[in-house]
Parts: C-alpha cells; structure tokens; sequence
C-alpha cells in the first residue's frame, strides 16, 4: 500500500496492517480481519473518526469470511479521536479473543473504547479519561475479562442522556468477569445526562452470568448509580461482592429478570 500525500507513517515497535497515518482529522489505523496483529507503542492523535478500528468490513463495506483472533493492542496512547478511541466493528462473529492492555486512551469524542463483539476480549490495566461517551461499551459479553481499568471522567459535558463508565450487554451461556476497575468522575457532571458507573443492560439471548467483584466506584452526586443490572427479556444471574460504592445515590440496583447474589 503507497502512502497518500502528507501524513507520516506511524511508528512503534511491532508492524501493523492496513492503515496508519498520523493526518489529523482524516486517518486511522484500521486492522482488518489479520491474525495476531500485534499493535504496541504507537502514538494516535487527532483522528476524524475513531483512532484505532479492529474490523471485519473491508474498504468496499463488504464482511471478510475469515476472523481476526489473538490480536494485541497495548501500551498506545490514545487521544482527541472525533469518534472511539479503540474500537471493533464487527458484524459478524469475526473480530474476537483480543487483547487491549495497558493503553492510555484520552479525550475521545464518543466512547473511550466500543466494542461490538466483546466476546473473549480481556480488556485490563487501561487508563481512560476525559472521554465525551461512554468509557468502556463492551456489547456480547461472553468469555470477556475487564479488569484493573482506571476511569475518569466519561460522559463528559454531556447536557442530556445515559453515561457509563463500564456498560455491556450478555450473551447466554460462557460467563465474563468484571473486577479490580477504579471509576471517578472527578470533573463533575452535567445536571441534565444521567451517570451509571457499571451497567448491564441486557441479555441477548438464554442465561447471561456475570461475576462483579472488587471494583471501587466514587459518584459525585445523588442521582449517580453505582450498579445496575438488568436482563431485560431474557435471563442475568449476577454475582457481585466487595465492591465499592461511595457517593452515589443508588450503590446497588437490579431490574427485570436478574438474579443477584454474592457469590458462593
């Protein structure tokens, strides 16, 4: 692939594929559907849309009939992407059993890191601040680990509208883990959007089980809820304990058809 006319090429210590320009406003780095891509120390600012994009979809918007598992994202710094800071689009099953470590991802547009298909991610020791949307939006949890995330400041400036700090949706059958997360909005929040620090919002299908264990939550204000559950049509067994919920209004909430329990 030639370079257009303009950006540098990025650099780091381990090769990547596809696209990697440093432009601001215009490029990306996107990954697709390549097994064990392994993207380290690389540098990503001012991107248009999101900074790093792990997909199934070729240029021609086409899904590629292969997958992308194993790959590495880790030890990159992340910051003012127009959209997501990391993001996997994948429309199909394709993009799973990644690897996204010890990244710092700053001052995104929308969600610090989205994935489209958590499923066997492990998603831990991250640094996410300042982000406009969501810090961490995992959707098929399944198989999933997120842990040792430190979160700040997500839903930033945001005049209306539900914020997370950690939100999924499950799969039924293979559980996922949460666990060991700090999360902080120390730069306050807007009096209209509404703040939930760890959420699940449904079920996708069958039993969804989820173990939420050790994480620490600081609210700012009384209608923040630290954690909240909810199966919606289809079935979540939850099993939270030693968690820490400090000023928010609600610690701990459950909604439609979720078992929530401590754990054996």
């Amino acid at each position: 692939m030639s370079a257009p006319a303009g950006p540098a090429p990025c650099s780091g210590r381990t090769a990547t594929w596809g696209t990697c320009w440093l432009r601001p406003r215009t490029w990306t780095i996107l990954i697709t559907l390549n097994w064990q891509v392994d993207v380290e120390a690389v540098d990503v600012r001012n991107c248009g849309g999101s900074g790093i994009v792990d997909t199934n979809t070729a240029a021609n918007g086409r899904a590629i009939n292969n997958t992308s598992v194993n790959s590495r994202f880790e030890n990159n710094f992340i910051s003012d992407s127009g959209r997501y800071g990391f993001e996997v689009h994948d429309s199909d099953n394709s993009v799973t059993d990644g690897y996204l470590v010890n990244n710092q991802i700053a001052s995104s547009g929308a969600d610090a890191i989205h994935l489209d298909n958590a499923a066997g991610w492990n998603i831990s020791g991250n640094h996410l601040y300042s982000d406009g949307g969501d810090a961490i939006y995992a959707s098929r949890l399944y198989g999933t680990t997120i842990y040792g995330n430190h979160i700040e400041d997500f839903g930033l400036r945001q005049a209306s509208g539900t914020w997370y700090g950690i939100v999924g949706t499950a799969q039924g059958g293979m559980g996922s883990t949460i666990f060991n997360n700090t999360i902080s909005n120390n730069k306050g929040e807007s009096a209209g959007a509404r703040y939930i620090y760890i959420g699940v919002t449904r079920t996708n299908y069958g039993t969804g089980y989820l173990s939420v264990t050790g994480n620490i939550v600081l609210g700012v204000r009384a209608g923040d809820v630290g954690l909240s559950f909810d199966g919606g049509a289809n079935k979540l067994s939850v099993a939270s304990s030693g968690n820490k919920v400090a000023r928010a209004g609600t610690a701990s909430r459950h909604d439609r058809n979720t078992t929530l329990t401590s754990g054996t």
